[in-house]
């Protein structure tokens, strides 16, 4: 793979250490790099603090802002969630079914739809601020960073917008379609594709600084951490670029394909696999360091904080990882299948079921 990537990368990349103006932003994967570490003190021990029926499967994460949740289900309604109560605030029906999370930029908060619609809506009230119209299914979360939005449809485009107005500022277009998170890093927009095609793009421009292409297609988002992008390929490989110089580092196979978008913290990637188990790797040198079985494929991708990793599996059951002792300190079982991912708050978790239940563990 080494080879295969470096003859078809387009060029060096030259602009690594550009800066950009940054807003109070929120991702549902911890911040610009989707990391999936989220920096909390009090950590949840697995008791229900409250759930809410929302009428239709949840299939994206929550994105909790402060102490309010907002999650998306297949009906096209987004709600807006008291974290601590369960109460909802508002929601607001949208065109079409919310396939993942919500990202926020100051009072803005940001989603599509498999209409192909984005929308920007006031993140207190609901209202609607303006909507932009693409040509295919918006499947994955956008990012905002800076004055801009930034997101991926299944009409093979990347869309850069203005965060406010929703003007378009730029679009880039590959062979077949976009259904994970962008992340931003060192100045560059990161992507993958289903077409298998790895992408680094200038964010001003969305000109394409370097590429290459991977075993197979890229439905995870990937995860940037010490000078390095993470990323996994639907067939079952894990991968390692370092940023500086697009030096490939690393490819794995993994046991099985992979469901989730990885997690990256402290030196190790986390992975779920559709064979029932989470994949710790050693980060710097791809090692499979361990594996925790579940009953079912692991869809939702993980999260760290704390010295643990939460995920859901199609058993049911959400579970709460030590990364230390490689052993469950807890599980809940929920009302049917998590394939969300969850989202991290002080002393709370959050996570959806196909049922479309959204649950908050204390």
């Amino acid at each position: 793979m080494r080879r295969a990537f470096a003859a078809s990368l387009c060029a060096l990349l030259i602009v690594l250490g550009a800066s950009y103006a940054e807003g109070a932003a929120w991702y549902s994967r911890g911040d610009q790099y989707n990391s999936g570490n989220f920096n909390v003190k009090l950590l949840p021990r697995g008791t229900l603090a409250w759930k809410l029926e929302t009428g239709s499967k949840i299939v994206g994460a929550p994105l909790v802002v402060g102490s309010t949740a907002y999650v998306g289900n297949m009906d096209g309604r987004i709600f807006a969630v008291d974290i601590n109560s369960g109460d909802a605030r508002w929601t607001y029906q949208a065109d079409g079914s919310i396939m993942a999370a919500p990202s926020a930029l100051d009072n803005i908060i940001l989603f599509g739809t498999f209409e192909g619609t984005l929308y920007a809506l006031d993140r207190k009230n609901g209202t609607p601020l303006w909507t932009f119209k693409t040509d295919g299914p918006i499947l994955a979360s956008p990012i905002a960073f800076g004055e801009r939005v930034y997101v991926g449809a299944y009409d093979g485009s990347i869309y850069a917008l203005n965060v406010r107005s929703g003007a378009l500022l730029w679009n880039v277009q590959s062979p077949r379609g976009f259904d994970c998170a962008p992340a931003m890093a060192e100045g560059v927009l990161l992507v993958g594709g289903v077409d298998g095609r790895f992408h680094a793009l200038d964010p001003k421009s969305g000109v394409e600084l370097w590429g290459g292409n991977a075993e197979g297609s890229i439905r995870g988002a990937p995860a940037y951490g010490d000078g390095r992008v993470h990323y996994a390929t639907d067939n079952g490989y894990a991968h390692a670029i370092r940023l500086k110089g697009v030096v490939p580092l690393w490819h794995t196979r993994i046991n099985a394909p992979i469901g989730s978008s990885p997690a990256y913290a402290h030196g190790e990637m986390y992975l779920g696999g559709l064979d029932g188990k989470l994949y710790a790797l050693n980060a710097a040198t791809g090692q499979i360091l361990w594996a925790f079985p579940t009953g079912g494929p692991v869809s939702s991708s993980p999260a760290h904080a704390n010295g643990v990793v939460f995920f859901g599996s199609s058993d049911h059951r959400f579970y709460a990882v030590d990364v230390k002792s490689k052993a469950a300190l807890w599980s809940f079982e929920a009302d049917d299948e998590i394939v969300s991912d969850p989202a991290i708050a002080e002393g709370r978790v959050l996570f959806g079921t196909l049922r479309g239940t959204l649950y908050a563990l204390r």
